[in-house]
């Protein structure tokens, strides 16, 4: 049963009503950092580290963007459909940090550059990046702020969901190959390499010594000058054997015994020295020629597969895309056969049909006087006193106009949180297609 206090918007959509949801919704990309920063937190002590930040911010945008429909459908009935453009704008981020995880190394070189040009370039494209990304969702989310482009929106929302599908069923068949995270740790043991020995692994012979390294000794000062003293001498653990010399850096403590593991189909090994140093410190080589090089998603992309997390991601993207696309339909069809017949309601309940007619509605009572749509007509039991009449069991204030517009923006809004969820979720897997990986 439907009291006063529902009160839908006018049916109009004219400007007034466009710049009352462009102001509504201008809060959401101010918003949506603060949800990035939450979804990288989480990312972050996650306790399983193959979970993706990026599906996280989905299903965090996704729960965000209902909130704000939930809040805003009464007086700014399409401020959703403008949020949801809002969020979509954030593909192009996900995009590039897609980009960047596919080009970023599972096993660096042995030399590494300086990425002063590449961080000055970032911090001046995305604050300039932002403000084109923020004018271009107040523009999308205006031109859809209009109902005649509804149609156009449902389209959207099913080519959105069928992509992250698609990306799905593109990456599922390859959730059984080792991913980026766990592509080191299913290399094949090959041997191991021990402090002040020589050991053949691989067809080439490696020579891996504990070296004391003394610094040439500094001049004698001139008159007048303070001496420079001498640097003690260090501990070095110098591997040879490969085309540059590897060296491990143990202070005090013993050299670390080197694991060697190999992939086989792609003349590829990596020397481990991670019993050294707490986090992963490999290097990788050709065994064929000893030449070292770094290994990226791209250089193994036909042994392992996405990213598990981006497969999920589509997955759910897919999955709440539909049933975002399910319940904007069922909205959409429960309007159309949703028999209301309007009237005038002149206080405690009496209510005026357009046909002149004077009945008494209980669930009009607590409405204001006015305009009221009336719902789930029931024929009244007639009594000694009173023929059989119409009665019905809910009221709404307003016209059925607006009660109709009303629900079809509501229906426009739940398309744009289908796009969004779902363009968001495939974004990754998309970007990675592209690229030509995975």
């Amino acid at each position: 049963m439907e009291h006063g206090h529902d009160h839908e918007a006018p049916p109009s959509s004219g400007g007034k009503s466009i710049s009352r949801n462009v102001i509504a919704a201008l809060p959401v990309p101010f918003l949506l950092p603060f949800v990035a920063a939450l979804a990288t937190a989480l990312g972050a002590f996650a306790s399983r580290p193959r979970v993706s930040t990026m599906a996280i911010f989905m299903g965090l945008v996704t729960t965000f963007l209902v909130g704000f429909v939930t809040l805003t459908r009464r007086r700014a009935p399409r401020a959703g459909v403008l949020a949801g453009c809002h969020a979509l704008a954030w593909a192009p981020f996900i995009g590039v940090c897609a980009w960047q995880a596919i080009d970023t190394a599972l096993v660096q070189e042995s030399s590494f550059r300086c990425g002063t040009g590449l961080m000055g370039l970032i911090v001046l494209a995305v604050p300039i990046g932002g403000f084109a990304l923020l004018a271009l969702g107040i523009a999308a989310g205006a031109l859809l702020a209009h109902r005649a482009t509804d149609g156009a929106l449902r389209t959207a929302a099913v080519g959105a969901t069928a992509l992250a599908l698609i990306a799905f069923a593109f990456a599922a068949p390859r959730m059984t190959r080792p991913d980026p995270d766990t592509y080191l740790d299913s290399l094949q043991f090959a041997g191991e390499l021990r402090a002040d020995s020589e050991t053949s692994l691989l067809g080439r012979r490696f020579d891996y010594r504990r070296v004391v390294v003394t610094d040439p000794i500094p001049p004698a000062p001139a008159p007048g000058e303070v001496p420079v003293e001498p640097p003690p001498p260090r501990i070095e653990c110098q591997l040879a054997g490969l085309a540059t010399r590897l060296t491990y850096y143990p202070d005090t403590r013993p050299c670390p015994t080197l694991r060697v593991r190999v992939d086989q189909g792609h003349d590829l090994a990596v020397v481990d020295g991670t019993e050294l140093y707490s986090l992963a410190y490999t290097s990788a080589f050709r065994p064929s020629s000893g030449e070292q090089l770094a290994i990226t998603p791209v250089t193994v992309a036909d042994h392992i597969g996405p990213p598990i997390g981006w497969t999920i991601g589509a997955a759910l993207g897919a999955l709440v895309g539909a049933a975002f696309l399910l319940a904007a339909r069922r909205v959409r069809r429960r309007t159309s056969a949703w028999a209301g017949v309007e009237g005038a309601h002149v206080g405690d309940g009496a209510v005026v049909l357009a046909n002149g007619d004077r009945i008494r509605v209980d669930a009009a009572a607590r409405l204001p006087v006015g305009a009221v749509v009336l719902g789930e007509a029931q024929q009244q039991l007639p009594t000694y006193r009173l023929m059989g009449v119409r009665t019905f069991a809910s009221a709404r204030p307003g016209t059925l106009a607006a009660f109709r517009s009303a629900r079809t923006d509501l229906a426009a809004s739940l398309d744009a949180i289908a796009v969004a969820a779902a363009v968001l979720g495939a974004t990754p897997l998309v970007v990675a297609r592209v690229v030509g990986v995975f």
